[in-house]
């Protein structure tokens, strides 16, 4: 296609069409959707395109320890543990938020990514941090510690 064709087709596209791909988007997904096994393979190809942090890997999910957990107590928080090299990161989700520590203490920057940007939040001098409340889906955390290079989390779903 031309510049020109490009052009038009761009200005022929309204709101419309937008609510349109949207409810094309949901009818995929109810009627057709990515198996949770793609879908995790796909979040840890797309981890890979910051090479410029060290990715922690998932040491503890207490989902993993009582599967019954996620049927029965949706009340119960879920615990997770990420580690890369001397940085560990303990977290506690509940209710959509996490709760965190970073080991060994210490103000870090800390990033929530999620698909659509990312909230900031700041851990002490003893390395808790919490978030507001987080809407479900996947997200990663990236802490860049004041000591230290940044690492990144693997992808979890909240």
């Amino acid at each position: 296609m031309d510049d020109a064709m490009n052009d038009a087709v761009n200005d022929a596209v309204d709101d419309g069409d937008m609510e349109l791909e949207e409810l094309l988007r949901a009818t995929a997904e109810r009627l057709d959707p990515v198996p949770a096994e793609l879908f995790e393979e796909a979040m840890r190809a797309y981890a890979l395109r910051s090479l410029d942090a060290e990715l922690a890997e998932l040491m503890f999910d207490s989902w993993d320890e009582l599967s019954a957990t996620r049927v029965r107590g949706g009340g119960r928080a879920r615990l997770l543990t990420f580690a890369a090299g001397e940085v560990v990161v303990e977290l506690e989700v509940a209710g959509g938020r996490l709760v965190g520590r970073l080991s060994g203490g210490g103000p870090a920057d800390i990033v929530v990514q999620r698909r659509d940007g990312g909230t900031r939040v700041r851990a002490d001098e003893l390395g808790r941090f919490t978030t507001g409340e987080l809407a479900p889906g996947p997200l990663r955390l990236r802490v860049s510690p004041e000591r230290g290079g940044p690492v990144v989390t693997t992808w979890i779903l909240i």
